[in-house]
């Protein structure tokens, strides 16, 4: 049965404050003085969530050459320099530095913002949509593993905190996998291959949420996020038992079919129970998964009792299911690359 496509992620993009900049005390020699302030003026958007990604990144790597290449750093700390840029998911916190590497490590933040909006708008059922949405989220989650680096040994809002980076890095790439999974599926790839596949984008969903329960994330985050990709991690878990279980039936192991279909339900059924808030095209898409995951367990019971009368092993004795991944974070260097703006693809 086909199922419709989930809904992905995107992250928002920060608001930031304008900033005086003065060539005479911070950007004493540098010939784009000009152009570098009126680049940071155009980020001053009062919501950055109503531009094209597309153009709001443009306007973010432009003033990031811009700010790279000038021939003199501004003063390290200035009280007439100051950078604010408020918390992407709680807009009401600022942060104010007169920090250049805290003034980078917004910027890249926002681009990696940026690249998650592009991903998730991406129609991933039309020809080319699943390779250009994957390429997009791995290139954020460079930006946000990039942020991650920036910020050691900086203050800034929670989303800037090695927590929130590594938590945003791991979602990114669970989504960046999922769009790996749907490409091997409509590939007619191998039921183990596409296992594979599905239990690494799981456990990439299961290490984003493993961050988002515990301070500094707790609480920060909308509850619809936790849902969301409490939900995913579940659905993931639950499509390697189902594609493992096909394999399994096709080898006549229909003991330990049985078992690992049950698995795969019961984390979906757990993971329904608890979670509140995510989309109902999320929720669809699970319910059917689950449908058809019965379906099969059902066959695969009667034939059982009918036929091959093998023990079901528990559910503890069941060994993890191998993995497989097929993405990356980008490199900086690629995240900050104007000329390649789906350049990065999954193989």
């Amino acid at each position: 049965m086909s199922r419709p496509l989930p809904p992905m992620l995107s992250v928002p993009e920060k608001k930031t404050a304008a900033a005086e900049l003065f060539r005479d005390r911070h950007f004493f020699n540098s010939p784009v003085f000009t152009d570098l302030r009126d680049a940071r003026a155009s980020l001053s958007a009062p919501n950055p969530q109503t531009q094209p990604p597309s153009s709001s990144r443009a306007l973010l790597l432009r003033y990031h050459r811009l700010l790279s290449s000038a021939r003199d750093d501004p003063c390290a700390f200035d009280e007439n320099l100051a950078f604010t840029w408020h918390d992407a998911f709680r807009p009401n916190l600022k942060h104010t530095s007169a920090s250049l590497r805290f003034e980078k490590a917004a910027v890249v933040f926002n681009v990696g913002a940026a690249s998650s909006r592009i991903a998730a708008a991406v129609d991933r059922a039309a020809e080319g949509g699943v390779k250009e949405a994957c390429g997009e989220f791995q290139r954020a989650a460079g930006a946000f593993r990039a942020v991650g680096q920036m910020m050691e040994g900086e203050e800034g809002t929670v989303d800037m905190s090695p927590e929130a980076a590594a938590m945003l890095e791991q979602l990114m790439l669970a989504q960046a996998q999922e769009c790996c999974f749907e490409r091997a599926l409509a590939a007619g790839t191998s039921p183990a291959a596409c296992s594979k596949v599905a239990r690494r984008a799981a456990l990439y969903y299961e290490e984003a949420y493993a961050a988002l329960v515990i301070p500094p994330l707790q609480n920060h985050f909308e509850r619809s996020w936790l849902s969301h990709v409490q939900l995913k991690a579940a659905q993931f878990n639950a499509e390697a038992c189902y594609r493992y279980a096909i394999e399994l039936h096709d080898k006549m192991e229909i003991g330990e079919e049985i078992a690992r279909l049950q698995f795969g339900i019961n984390a979906v059924v757990d993971a329904k129970r608890t979670a509140r808030g995510a989309p109902a095209s999320l929720y669809d898409s699970v319910s059917r998964l689950e449908q058809d995951m019965n379906q099969n367990l059902e066959k695969a019971v009667n034939e059982n009792n009918r036929i091959y009368l093998m023990r079901v092993p528990a559910a503890k004795l069941l060994s993890p299911l191998p993995s497989a991944s097929l993405v990356r974070s980008a490199s900086k260097s690629e995240v900050l690359d104007a000329k390649a703006e789906t350049g990065l693809q999954s193989s």
